[in-house]
């Protein structure tokens, strides 16, 4: 979302909004991975798992964030394959707990 901002506004003038939108959806990733790692009353072992490697992938993406994956140097194809492939991690997780929440709903 925070690209879809940031690619409609001017390159001068991006304002702040983008890294609002960014942020706001990393603490939502993090809010989420925090969920699954905490006992629950059903602790599963998998959720927990999946839980850190949203934070870890999070992290690597703001780290990307923070120590600019373009800088003035230019883009960095390295950092961007990085932010690719976090994102794809983070879409796989999210993929997983959905058929399994659906499996299990079935059934009941």
């Amino acid at each position: 979302m925070a690209i879809v901002i940031s690619g409609s506004r001017p390159a001068g003038d991006q304002g702040a909004l983008p890294w609002i939108v960014q942020g706001v959806g990393y603490v939502f990733a993090v809010l989420a991975a925090v969920e699954l790692i905490l006992p629950a009353e059903h602790p599963a072992g998998a959720d927990r798992k999946l839980g850190g490697v949203i934070l870890v992938a999070v992290a690597a993406l703001v780290l990307l964030d923070v120590f600019g994956a373009s800088g003035a140097d230019g883009a960095n194809i390295g950092a961007g394959f990085l932010r690719l492939v976090c994102l794809v991690v983070i879409v796989a997780v999210a993929a997983r707990l959905l058929t399994t929440t659906l499996a299990s709903g079935r059934r009941r």
